[in-house]
């Protein structure tokens, strides 16, 4: 978002002009808006500048970003709020190159009491970006730690620093010749440990190494034996297993991660299944729930609904110029006109053809059970001379995310509402049953009409749980739009409460929010992760408020309080 060298990590000059196109337009939005300097809270102006230098010996002047610059990279892009700097604007950027100089940082920030927001990349779009929930704190940018450390094919793993991105693990992968295919999520800039931490990929990480709040250097599991070749390779260590702790929290600083990939098959499909009607969406959900559980299907399925395939065509006013939900006689249509279902379904099949071919008779066979079902499968095999598929030996077009293959195309999907879009993403997680899934939709899909907005849909299915990610879409520009996007998401977190359900990560503004609905034997869970703040950050300086993890000293009177009075946390002290 700013005053940078052009974006260019990309597989092709097409997103690497989209990606740059877009991030032009957040650097004008947020030149609209003049810079105001921020301090540390607590912190004067007579010692600022002099905290800013000691900064600048540990890291370098190019490491330490203070006024305008640092402001427009480091706020949120999607904001809902047009005075976010007012309300939570940073005080200055860091950036650190290497383990040593974020255990400096940490001292430094110990001393003074200055609230550190840390982020891999800044990336986590619709959920805050790179923005932190404490006005004043220093943001601590990893993503000049960016080495690849090791790419192993025999036990397909790999191990990263924070600010290497899906795109530089493609391409590392490619030009080692690793036969390895990596997961990846719909847009590729993002950090591989961020994304990992924040539970995309958390079931395969193996090993993280952590700097916690007093420079204490960790290793978990297999890698707190010195030297162990079994660090990436074993989960359990002796004693307790870190990792989930160090996931979705403020108790430490990753700085390494390990995590499982799948070895390269011996061959691909992409299945896509249609189904026309919007009740089919319970019937599809039974159809590959055994699919999943039995492992005939190995990558997760994603259900998308109408608006969400829409998107993919043009802006929302292409199909309908009201402000209001589109409504439901309208989208038959829409559906009508592209020729697709209400709901459409995407996976993959991997292995030998055999294989191959055995499991896709048997997603035909339970497909056949749902009248109406439109089940396509395209496969392609390594060439001649190949063992392995590599995702290089598809034609681009068909380098999809179910390849390892990162991209941005979905970018673009932003500009749903105005070419200045903004999105926050909804993400309860449910039982993967039909039934539940329906009635959980409709009422979602109602609430989301009456705030203005329609039902965007995107279910990503797994053996055990399926989440139901709602895209809010809304036009930057227009303040009710704005508004009515904060309601809304307010008013999904209670329905979700009301079925039982609730989210598995949020955006900064909502953590206190969904913290609370995790209410078992009164918040028992939350005054453990505070216990557990207040023993390894008793200064509270480390990404303060994330996940509603609050440090004694902001629960008795600080920041959650100063959050609470300009409406930015709804939760008790």
């Amino acid at each position: 978002m700013a005053a940078q060298d052009p974006f260019s990590l990309a597989i092709n000059a097409v997103e690497n002009d989209m990606a740059n196109e877009v991030l032009d337009r957040w650097r004008d939005t947020a030149e609209q808006h003049a810079t105001i300097e921020v301090l540390p809270p607590g912190m004067d102006m007579k010692t600022w500048p002099t905290v800013v230098a000691l900064f600048q010996e540990i890291l370098g002047d190019d490491g330490v970003l203070v006024g305008h610059q640092h402001r427009i990279r480091y706020c949120d892009p999607y904001a809902e709020s047009p005075d976010e700097q007012e309300k939570r604007g940073s005080s200055a950027a860091l950036l650190p190159a290497t383990v040593e100089q974020i255990q400096a940082v940490l001292k430094l920030c110990n001393r003074h009491g200055i609230p550190i927001w840390t982020v891999s990349r800044g990336k986590n779009l619709g959920y805050g970006g790179p923005a932190a929930r404490v006005k004043g704190s220093v943001i601590l940018d990893l993503s000049r730690m960016r080495r690849v450390i090791d790419i192993n094919d025999r036990y397909s793993y790999y191990t990263v620093e924070p600010g290497v991105t899906f795109f530089d693990i493609y391409r590392a992968i490619q030009n080692q010749q690793k036969n390895i295919w990596c997961s990846v999520p719909a847009l590729g800039w993002g950090s591989v440990v961020g994304n990992a931490l924040d539970r995309d990929h958390a079931n395969q990480v193996c090993g993280m190494e952590v700097v916690l709040a007093d420079g204490t250097l960790v290793r978990t599991g297999m890698g707190a034996l010195d030297g162990s070749a079994c660090w990436p390779l074993f989960r359990g260590g002796y004693g307790p297993s870190y990792e989930g702790m160090f996931s979705q929290s403020n108790f430490g600083v990753v700085t390494k991660l390990s995590l499982w990939a799948s070895p390269s098959p011996e061959g691909f499909m992409f299945c896509r299944v249609d189904v026309q009607n919007e009740d089919d969406l319970a019937p599809l959900i039974d159809c590959f729930q055994p699919l999943l559980l039995h492992h005939t299907i190995q990558n997760h399925p994603l259900i998308g609904n109408l608006p969400r395939e829409m998107v993919k065509r043009g802006q929302r006013a292409k199909f309908y110029a009201g402000s209001d939900a589109i409504p439901d006689a309208r989208l038959k249509e829409i559906q009508e006109e592209l020729g697709i279902g209400f709901w459409s379904a995407r996976f993959a099949l991997y292995g030998p053809k055999d294989i191959i071919e055995a499991n896709y008779k048997r997603c035909e066979k339970a497909f056949e059970t749902l009248p109406g079902a439109r089940l396509t499968g395209k496969a392609t095999y390594p060439p001649a001379g190949k063992k392995y598929l590599s995702p290089e030996d598809l034609p681009p077009e068909e380098r999809t995310v179910e390849t390892g293959t990162p991209s941005l195309l979905a970018l673009k999907a932003v500009e749903y509402r105005g070419k200045d879009g903004g999105h926050i993403s909804f993400s309860p997680v449910l039982p993967p049953d039909g039934s539940l899934a329906i009635a959980f939709y409709r009422a979602a899909k109602k609430i989301c009409a009456s705030h203005g907005f329609d039902y965007f849909g995107g279910l990503h299915l797994y053996p055990r749980h399926l989440t139901m990610i709602n895209m809010i879409y809304f036009d930057r520009q227009s303040g009710v739009q704005r508004q009515n996007a904060n309601k809304l998401f307010v008013a999904l977190v209670h329905l979700a409460r009301e079925h039982g359900y609730s989210e598995y990560r949020a955006h900064i503004d909502y953590m206190d929010l969904v913290a609370e609905q995790y209410d078992f034997n009164g918040g028992s869970l939350r005054r453990l992760n505070q216990r557990v703040k207040d023993a390894l950050d008793p200064n509270g300086i480390l990404s303060p408020g994330k996940q509603g993890i609050w440090s004694r000293k902001d629960r008795q009177g600080g920041e959650l309080h100063k959050l609470q009075s300009i409406g930015l946390s709804d939760s008790p002290p």
